[in-house]
């Protein structure tokens, strides 16, 4: 690639890594940047956020093997996509005034708020390991979400959803990047109060995407036993084993730890049980189990329970659709 832009008229800087090529870019003033999509350490989409803050006059190109068009959030595109491998006759060429004969340009502060639906929170996270940085990113304040880096690794991320439910970790981050547009702040580095991330921050940030389709389908059963049964008073969906449920509505955590109780109960007698629903004085209860490990309970008035074990298990079924 290299090669190829020289050979059209460009002066060619190559950097190996991604934190060099930023820093260069903050100091010095270049034509445009070629960027491969795939780069070690670090996103495309990261890398031109960056660049679109440091110098967002500069063109930016990224060299593509395959498509590319997702590269970037909203707002953050590059200028156009470098097919590879190269053709001479299809490169962008260099302008006849060249930039290096140009002043460098004065070092940006790079602003310390914004919006996810300008920057989203991944580019974000990748801009700030890419530069190790240490920060406390808070959305709306804080009141909806905090993701915690030091010196660029995720230590911490917590979700406040519904009923000031948190979830942490990478499932926290999941459903931190799958908000709406919501305002962010850059803070000074603190430390959390606990390390709920372990694993590397572009592990985190591919796991955490896997996790939203997860977390969509999780809701998208709640809002199923939810139509089919109006008057259920708790619905919840998660993972059998951990104390809180992935995602409520009403009082899911009541309806969950029940649930699990329940299961656990009648466990010595009858095994794993795939499906259950009983009466009590006050409430009944249903409960389904279904994939790794996974419950999704309800309860409603005295009464309902066939009703919810039915709602829960079509909800199930249509999911897996």
């Amino acid at each position: 690639m290299q090669h190829a832009l020289q050979r059209v008229g460009w002066q060619v800087e190559a950097y190996g890594d991604v934190a060099s090529a930023l820093d260069h870019l903050r100091e010095r003033p270049f034509s445009a940047v070629f960027c491969d999509s795939y780069l070690r350490g670090a996103s495309a989409g990261g890398f031109l956020a960056w660049s679109r803050r440091i110098a967002p006059a500069v063109p930016f190109y990224v060299i593509a093997l395959n498509d590319a068009s997702g590269v970037g959030s909203s707002g953050q595109r590059p200028d156009a996509i470098v097919a590879f491998p190269p053709v001479d006759t299809e490169l962008p060429r260099p302008t006849t005034r060249s930039l290096w004969d140009v002043p460098a340009p004065a070092v940006r502060d790079l602003p310390l708020e914004g919006r996810t639906d300008l920057v989203s929170l991944a580019d974000l996270i990748e801009m700030l390991a890419v530069t190790d940085a240490s920060a406390v990113i808070a959305l709306a304040g804080g009141m909806v979400g905090r993701v915690y880096l030091a010196g660029g690794q995720l230590e911490h991320a917590v979700h406040v959803g519904a009923g000031d439910i948190e979830t942490i970790g990478v499932r926290g981050l999941g459903r931190l990047l799958d908000l709406g547009a919501v305002d962010f702040q850059v803070l000074p580095y603190r430390n959390p109060s606990r390390r709920t991330v372990h694993v590397a921050t572009a592990t985190a940030l591919t796991e955490a995407t896997r996790l939203i389709d997860e977390q969509r389908r999780d809701l998208g059963l709640l809002e199923s036993v939810a139509a089919a049964c109006p008057d259920a008073t708790g619905i919840a969906v998660g993972y059998a084993l951990t104390e809180q449920p992935a995602d409520v509505h009403g009082d899911g955590l009541a309806a969950f730890t029940a649930a699990v109780a329940l299961l656990e109960a009648v466990r010595p007698s009858a095994g794993t049980v795939s499906h259950l629903a009983v009466e009590g004085e006050r409430a009944a209860l249903a409960v389904v189990r279904f994939g790794q490990e996974r419950l999704l309970a309800a309860q409603a008035p005295r009464g309902r329970s066939v009703v919810l074990l039915s709602a829960l298990a079509k909800a199930v079924k249509q999911s897996r659709r």
